[in-house]
């Protein structure tokens, strides 16, 4: 395989993406055919593991390969489809597709019932009346009125230290990380704290970043201290502080993903790292994707001061991905108070849904499991005893269409017991008890 790394038409990934796609379609692949191992593609293509997991998960969604626990990735038929004049169905495979996930409660989508659609509706509108702004591209770094509601907005939630000025506005956090690793990209190395962001990974690693699994080896630190799933609880104010006061002795720069900071059943947000900071060492991600709609790409990172010059220099040349319109409307949603009166309503269907998913499942396990709701207010932990380990767990439910995660803080090997969570975000209510049912059967 011969691959063109100081290629600019493609990312690593992506050619490894559309080289095996073109062995898969052409039938040198054949459908039932394993897959190299990441592993092993890693090792043959002097590539980082993140990089061919990532092209695997491309082919995977495209419907071009399959995973099948513990034995790896196999070509599906596909094949045959692409290169037969006319479709062929295979029963079998039609439905373990259509199995293959039933119920994700691992998802970062958000409840049918959580938008006031008609609401936004109106914003749209309004902001689409203004003919004349509608006429001009959008300022490449944000349209400054939304960085000045944002600024009063994180300083006053979140305990930031910034100015409109620091704010940087785009189309998800793949764009502003896009902006944000030319102006870092003397520091080199980077370490993520949850190595599950395969999406940020493959943004460093195309510009040339290491990748390290141990921070003491990394330059940038890619934290999200407020996200809560297999990676164990929020990091307390003594960590956050015992963390910038080890980087700033290192001289190491933290990333800080801020994801899911608004969403706390037992205690009041904790300042983010940036705050902490003084605004100094740390640059800030957040979005308003979960608040809103995922389909609302609009997230936004603060700059520290050190790094402004840098970005005053290139900002010109960068294109605002987000859209202008949407920037306005949210604008003006934010100013009238509705983020505030969103986050509540939020967390109230959200907790509403999570009780019903925890008496489900105390109902269905008694007293062979330990069932209690996370910190977060969509997350539900089911502890049970078994044979198997969480990972085991997660992976058997994974093979009937169920997604969970595993959890592993405070978890030892062989303890007699799995624990996992359940997002309860995405899974409509009334579908709870068909899942609960599925989980049971796994273990009977």
């Amino acid at each position: 395989m011969k691959l063109d790394f100081n290629s600019t038409h493609s990312t690593r990934y992506l050619q490894v993406y559309d080289y095996y796609k073109d062995l898969i379609v052409t039938g040198r692949l054949m459908p039932g055919t394993k897959m190299p191992s990441i592993r092993r593609g890693a090792v043959q293509l002097g590539l980082s593991r993140t990089t061919i997991e990532t092209a695997y998960l491309c082919l995977a969604a495209d419907g071009y390969i399959i995973s099948r626990p513990q034995s790896g990735y196999y070509v599906t038929d596909r094949t045959a489809m692409v290169l037969s004049s006319q479709p062929v169905h295979n029963a079998k495979s039609d439905t373990a597709a259509a199995r293959r996930i039933l119920y994700n409660f691992t998802s970062n989508n958000v409840d049918a019932d959580s938008f006031d659609f008609n609401l936004w509706r109106r914003y749209i509108k309004s902001t689409l009346r203004q003919d004349g702004r509608m006429l001009t591209y959008g300022e490449p770094q944000g349209e400054y009125e939304l960085r000045e509601v944002i600024c009063r907005y994180v300083i006053n939630k979140r305990n930031a230290v910034c100015r409109p000025e620091n704010i940087v506005i785009g189309a998800g956090s793949q764009a502003l990380l896009n902006i944000l690793c030319p102006l870092i990209k003397a520091r080199e190395t980077v370490c993520f704290h949850d190595t599950r962001f395969a999406q940020g990974m493959v943004i460093f690693e195309d510009y040339g970043f290491d990748v390290e699994k141990d921070k003491e080896n990394a330059n940038v630190l890619y934290m999200t201290p407020s996200h809560m799933t297999s990676l164990g609880d929020v990091m307390s104010v003594e960590k956050r502080l015992a963390l910038l006061k080890e980087c700033a002795v290192h001289n190491r720069l933290i990333i800080e993903d801020d994801y899911d900071n608004e969403f706390r059943y037992f205690s009041k947000p904790i300042p983010c790292l940036q705050g902490l900071a003084g605004g100094e060492n740390v640059v800030y991600l957040s979005t308003f994707s979960k608040l809103l709609l995922p389909s609302i790409r609009l997230s936004f990172m603060i700059l520290p001061d050190s790094l402004l010059p840098l970005y005053e220099k290139k900002k010109a040349l960068y294109n605002q991905t987000a859209s202008k319109s949407e920037q306005l409307a949210l604008c003006q949603f934010l100013r009238d108070g509705h983020l505030e009166s969103q986050i509540r309503k939020l967390k109230r269907l959200y907790a509403g849904k999570a009780k019903t998913l925890s008496a489900l499942l105390e109902e269905a396990f008694g007293a062979r499991a330990e069932v209690y709701m996370g910190e977060s207010v969509f997350l539900v932990h089911l502890k049970i005893k078994c044979a198997l380990t969480s990972d085991e767990l997660r992976d058997r439910a994974a093979a009937n269409g169920l997604l969970v995660f595993p959890y592993h803080k405070d978890s030892k090997k062989n303890d007699g017991s799995a624990h996992i969570a359940l997002s309860c975000c995405e899974v409509p209510v009334e579908k709870f008890p068909e899942a609960v049912k599925l989980l049971c059967s796994l273990l009977q």
